[in-house]
């Protein structure tokens, strides 16, 4: 079936904004441009979906929403054809298809997207993945929300975390993390989950990453708190640097101490640390 590709004029601010009122179950994928984003719905969604995008996409537009019909091909296969190997913090990663040979002194990760958020490419993942090797340990217990392609946790093991429990409410990251854990040789140490914070196994984790948005994360923290052994590191990003005081706050009303901040352009993560005398905020 042919598929539409909607491209949403909007500032850089309102991308995480949009994705989380626009995401549904009807979204193919998603291409994160420097002034839009673009949605991909199969053809016979578009009669059902398009007033819901130019209502909801409304206040935050910067032009007029185009759509754009592909007839039937492999949308997914154009767009892979554009991810090239990149350098991020001690990592190295690359797709499958690129076979170019690992700078000296890097880390490889082989990610193949399939439209799942995570490549590399975005300062978010990145400010995630240049902290990872300062706050995992090795034979940590590791938990990435909102996973995507798996490369945070990907990245996690490869500085020796001992497990990763990653989970994410889209099935198609699902397929898409698991293939990547086979490229990475890390299948026997990590496990996918699909759905919220609730699917997560009980336990205690020594670094708890989320890469997602600012409402959502701020949802997510009693649950994400709770999974924390003592002394555990909490990663979150998907934040711009207007969030940085609220998420501030948000953190040390549950007793989370900031320990760790960076920022890339107008993004910005933060890492924050469990202890004892935390546990009853």
């Amino acid at each position: 079936m042919s598929s539409f590709a909607v491209t949403i004029p909007s500032s850089p601010s309102n991308h995480e904004l949009l994705l989380g009122i626009l995401m549904t179950d009807d979204v193919q994928g998603v291409e994160e441009r420097e002034d839009a984003l673009v949605f991909f719905y199969a053809e016979d969604r578009m009669p059902d979906v398009k007033s819901v995008l130019e209502t909801n996409s409304g206040p935050f537009l910067t032009g007029k929403i185009s759509y754009e019909l592909i007839q039937d091909r492999n949308w997914n296969e154009e767009w892979e054809k554009t991810i090239k190997p990149i350098h991020v913090g001690r990592f190295w990663i690359r797709p499958s298809w690129e076979l170019a040979s690992i700078p000296e002194g890097k880390i490889e990760l082989i990610i193949d997207p399939k439209m799942s958020f995570g490549t590399g490419y975005h300062e978010t993942t990145r400010l995630m993945m240049e902290a990872i090797p300062e706050m995992v340990t090795p034979d940590d217990l590791v938990l990435d929300a909102g996973t995507g392609t798996g490369v945070l946790a990907f990245s996690a093991l490869k500085m020796g975390a001992r497990r990763a429990v990653a989970f994410d409410i889209d099935p198609i990251c699902k397929e898409n993390a698991e293939e990547n854990a086979e490229l990475n040789r890390v299948s026997d140490r990590f496990q996918m989950l699909v759905g919220t914070e609730t699917v997560v196994p009980v336990g205690l984790y020594e670094v708890v990453m989320a890469n997602i948005n600012r409402e959502s994360l701020r949802l997510m923290l009693p649950a994400l708190k709770q999974f924390m052994s003592e002394g555990g590191r909490l990663g979150l990003a998907g934040l711009l640097v207007s969030d940085r005081e609220i998420m501030l706050d948000s953190l040390k009303a549950r007793g989370l101490k900031p320990i760790r901040e960076a920022s890339e352009g107008d993004w910005w993560s933060v890492w924050a640390v469990k202890s004892t005398d935390s546990d009853s905020a």
